[in-house]
């Protein structure tokens, strides 16, 4: 039952995820003008192109980066085991909405560390993507439930 359309859930979950390695989290305004980016290997300064700091936390970005992508990646092929992969995907949603929390965390104290607080911030893509792959990731708790409906449907008429 691979070709379910959980699957298809678990697929552009696992895309998001792999596209937090690749788009910013926030950027960093003083005034109009963007003085800094904040992206999973660092604070990028835009103006002269080099990293003012690394991650405030490192370990667990890249932790939480490889996470949120390999789960639903592990769910797609539990399909056989539809407990299981209900249990890995319900995982993968609660370990996306620690990182979206972290993430919040984690702006704030670039923000202070390196800018004094004084700069605006605003989240970009990067930070809205774990955000959507929650929902792909309860859009396919949803799918697998009704499977297993379907499958203990069908056992009670034999």
């Amino acid at each position: 039952m691979i070709q379910r359309v959980q699957t298809i859930y678990l697929t552009l979950a696992f895309f998001a995820g792999i596209a937090t390695f690749f788009l910013p989290f926030a950027h960093y305004l003083s005034g109009d003008m963007k003085i800094g980016e904040f992206a999973m290997f660092g604070v990028f300064n835009v103006q002269s192109d080099t990293l003012e700091m690394t991650n405030p936390f490192p370990f667990p970005t890249y932790i939480f980066g490889i996470l949120i992508s390999m789960i639903p990646l592990i769910a797609v092929f539990l399909y056989k085991k539809r407990p299981v992969q209900m249990k890995i995907t319900r995982l993968g949603f609660l370990i996306n909405l620690g990182f979206v929390v972290y993430l919040f965390f984690a702006i704030d104290k670039v923000n202070e560390a390196v800018y004094g607080s004084a700069a605006e911030v605003l989240h970009h893509t990067g930070f809205y993507l774990p955000v959507v792959a929650m929902v792909f990731l309860f859009l396919a708790v949803r799918g697998i439930k009704k499977d297993e409906a379907l499958v203990k449907s069908l056992d009670r008429i034999r």
